[in-house]
């Protein structure tokens, strides 16, 4: 996701609002102009009008955005647009006429319906044309291109490639041609080789025999680091969900998206983890300071406990209340000596470690785990956009290092102080294995929306005040 690209989107509903606006003002007063040849029976005030149309404006913004006009994909064309504009302000004034037509006494003359049903397509469609132009324009100069690698075969789709090339309006620069039957290795190297100096976000794979075994090498790959995967159809079989078709040329594209959580998704996503936790850590802050005290009431060293987690593609470092004797905590000598020897005690399987009945705790420390309150500083990190309130479990630097290769797209989202696999094992089950926590952090990715992550967040709760709810996904 460009930022250009969301700007010209968030520019693009207070523009489509404020026509909606003038379009139903224009309407009302050109009806009044035409009094004289039919007679208003009932009449309301400009005030009252407006009043109407702040109601009505957001249902058509909500099918406007239903109708993927505010998609942050920045390569529509603007016929295609101008058709969706009819079809959701259409639906939208019919939806009015259903609930109003017959009260007059909200609308003074039906005329205004049609009024403003032909001008809010005239001017929300003017808007678009003067915004789409503007955004070709930076375009052409190299602003908010998507950086494109192609792999293709020698004069195999030589079309789509020139076409691609001239025309900046479609969103992408190919920064470079990667023959398709060069070796995997190779080709990995070059794609990783790109990615750092280049900053390529977008791949085509635009030869249609391209060997499957090498495409499902590639795909991981993109998906490990974020890069959206197109290709032409007919590549390979796909079990995928997650997939758009885009043309160019006539030629059919298809893109396989890394996660529904792209776009608009995402963008909701921040703003909810921002509110809450920022309205979190002020009702909390009291919560807060006093397991502050306690901790250091009851044991000696700093309140927090700190340590490097991996995020997306780096790391940060996750704050905690310290729950263990500070000499045996990790990152200390004795901690990590002790941790080595704890370790063969370790009641799982995979690069993960738990320990049953952990000496290294402090006796708070026991009911601050059980109760996950030594995780309220993660608010913090949520609020800095760090983590996320709902998300795969974040990991240990450590544990990454131990991953295979097909487990690094949990990266491609932030992680979450809670999750389907918190909420399934109720955080201290030891029976779910690793391979079960990958697979529901893979289905949380590839299965994403708002009202997942509110029931996550529910389930949560539950679990929170003692409740073992059951988890249905």
């Amino acid at each position: 996701m460009k930022r250009s690209e969301l700007l010209f989107n968030l520019i693009s509903i207070v523009v489509d609002l404020v026509m909606i606006i003038v379009a139903g003002v224009t309407a009302f007063y050109l009806r009044f102009q035409l009094s004289e040849f039919r007679p208003v029976l009932y009449s309301l005030t400009i005030v009252d009008y407006v009043k109407v149309l702040v109601l009505i404006a957001p249902i058509l913004l909500l099918l406007m955005a239903l109708a993927g006009l505010y998609n942050l994909k920045g390569t529509r064309r603007i016929s295609s647009e101008l058709l969706k504009i009819v079809l959701a302000i259409s639906s939208g004034l019919l939806l009015v006429v259903i609930l109003f037509f017959f009260n007059q006494s909200v609308f003074p003359s039906r005329l205004i319906i049609l009024f403003t049903w032909v001008l809010t397509i005239a001017l929300i469609s003017l808007g678009r044309i003067i915004l789409r132009f503007a955004q070709v324009q930076m375009l052409y100069r190299g602003i908010g291109l998507h950086r494109l690698v192609v792999i293709t075969h020698a004069g195999n789709n030589k079309e789509l490639v020139e076409e691609i090339s001239k025309r900046p309006e479609l969103g992408f620069r190919i920064v470079s041609n990667l023959a398709s039957n060069l070796p995997q290795e190779e080709l990995l190297k070059s794609l990783n080789h790109l990615r750092l100096h280049l900053g390529v976000d977008e791949l085509l794979v635009a030869d249609a025999f391209f060997d499957q075994k090498i495409s499902a090498a590639i795909l991981r790959f993109c998906r490990d680091y974020g890069i959206r995967f197109n290709f032409v159809p007919n590549l390979f079989e796909t079990s995928a969900t997650n997939i758009a078709v885009e043309t160019i040329s006539g030629i059919p594209i298809i893109v396989l998206k890394r996660t529904p959580l792209e776009g608009w998704g995402r963008v909701i996503k921040r703003v909810l983890d921002f509110l809450i936790s920022g309205t979190a850590l002020i009702v909390l802050s009291p919560i807060l300071l006093l397991i502050a005290i306690l901790i250091k009431l009851t044991s000696k060293g700093p309140v927090f406990f700190h340590q490097p987690r991996a995020a997306g593609m780096g790391e940060f470092e996750c704050y905690k209340f310290r729950t263990m004797h500070y000499a045996m905590s990790e990152g200390t000598d004795s901690g990590d000596k002790l941790r080595e020897e704890l370790e063969k005690q370790n009641a799982r399987q995979g690069p993960f470690v738990k320990i049953k009945n952990d000496p290294r705790v402090i006796p708070i420390g026991r009911f601050l785990r059980k109760t996950k309150l030594d995780e309220l500083p993660q608010l913090w990190h949520i609020f800095l956009g760090q983590m996320s309130l709902v998300g795969p479990r974040v990991h240990m630097v450590k544990e990454v290092d131990h991953f295979r290769q097909d487990y690094k797209h949990l990266f491609v989202l932030k992680p979450g102080a809670t999750g389907l696999t918190q909420i399934t094992q109720a955080s201290d089950n030891p029976e779910l294995s690793f391979e079960e926590e990958i697979r529901l952090d893979a289905f949380y990715i590839e299965n994403w929306s708002i009202w997942l992550d509110f029931y996550i967040l529910f389930k949560t709760f539950l679990i929170l005040i003692g409740r073992k709810p059951k988890v249905d996904y």
